[in-house]
């Protein structure tokens, strides 16, 4: 029997396949090495499937005889540049995806390219790549991505390399802060986008420039609190001159997962080891203060720097996760 998809109406979802739809989707999850982050079934359907009681999204199953096979989101989001558009992000309970499979998830995707000509389609661990080589394809993000679990966390490395750096480096002075404030943002900002330029993102021919300005962090700082999450930030200054930043942000709500984002060393300033730095304080702030089970970071495959350091931190790969952009 073929494979079938199925849109799903959450509205009308009883008891019981609200539970096999957490069933599947923690299948997937052991899968994919994904983080867990529903707790139960409860927190499945009030943080995951809630969202499709309105707006434009749309979220099918993958059926094959009686059995659910995977799952298929279709959402309104934005991209780097903040312009809307729709992602399809297909994940698969299914550790070989056959013929047959590839021919019924190829369906929705033309049925999609027809409504809207143009929409990203997210795939994990490139098993996928038979079925986008059928279209007009753009990679827009490519990320592997690596965990960190807080009982890897060696507080008297951190402490040592501190040390050591804050040695090596007394010329320059290293700053925490819990705000992107109008004392920093310019430099932030002006720094941010001087270090994106170094990035490996940017061969992609999909890519999109991320562009932050003061005003747009303005807004972050209002959305972040708002929402209650907390942005940890270190900077390190050579006299008036920001030189270097790293960035973890923690959902006071839900403080489990921490995400590590934009490190950032001007180009003259490497070579003394200042990623460690801040890698090794954020990291200590972050076991002393916070109650977290695993920091998430995406690293592009080609980012061997970043990735060396994230992997001396002590994070360990879990899966690739690669953002296609598909047109008609």
């Amino acid at each position: 029997m073929a494979y079938k998809v199925k849109k799903i109406d959450v509205g009308q979802l009883g008891v019981e396949e609200t539970q096999a739809l957490y069933a599947v989707d923690c299948s997937i999850v052991e899968k994919y090495n994904f983080l867990k982050q529903f707790r139960d079934v409860s927190d499945y359907k009030h943080s995951f499937l809630s969202t499709f009681l309105t707006g434009d999204h749309e979220l099918f199953v993958i059926a094959h005889h009686s059995a659910i096979c995977g799952m298929i989101s279709f959402i309104k989001s934005a991209d780097w540049s903040g312009k809307e558009r729709y992602e399809l992000t297909i994940r698969l309970c299914e550790l070989v995806v056959s013929d047959s499979l590839l021919a019924c998830l190829d369906q929705l995707v033309c049925e999609k390219l027809a409504q809207h000509g143009e929409f990203a389609l997210i795939t994990f661990n490139h098993e996928l790549e038979a079925l986008i080589s059928k279209h007009t394809a753009k990679i827009d993000q490519n990320a592997n991505t690596y965990t960190l679990d807080k009982v890897d966390i060696d507080l008297n490395m951190l402490n040592e390399t501190i040390g050591e750096c804050q040695a090596k480096n007394g010329d320059l002075e290293m700053i925490y802060t819990d705000l992107i404030s109008e004392e920093y943002i310019q430099q932030y900002c002006d720094l941010f986008m001087e270090t994106m330029v170094y990035m490996p993102d940017r061969k992609e021919e999909g890519y999109v420039r991320y562009v932050i300005t003061p005003e747009k962090q303005r807004q972050k700082n209002e959305e972040w609190a708002k929402m209650n999450q907390a942005h940890h930030c270190y900077l390190i200054f050579d006299g008036d001159e920001m030189i270097g930043k790293t960035n973890l942000s923690v959902d006071n709500n839900d403080p489990r997962f921490p995400y590590q984002f934009m490190i950032g060393i001007k180009s003259e300033y490497r070579g003394r080891s200042l990623g460690k730095w801040l890698y090794a304080s954020m990291y200590k702030r972050l076991a002393e203060n916070v109650a977290f089970e695993k920091v998430l970071i995406h690293h592009h495959p080609e980012n061997k720097h970043a990735i060396a350091i994230s992997e001396w931190m002590g994070y360990k790969f879990k899966y690739v996760e690669v953002k296609h952009v598909l047109t008609s």
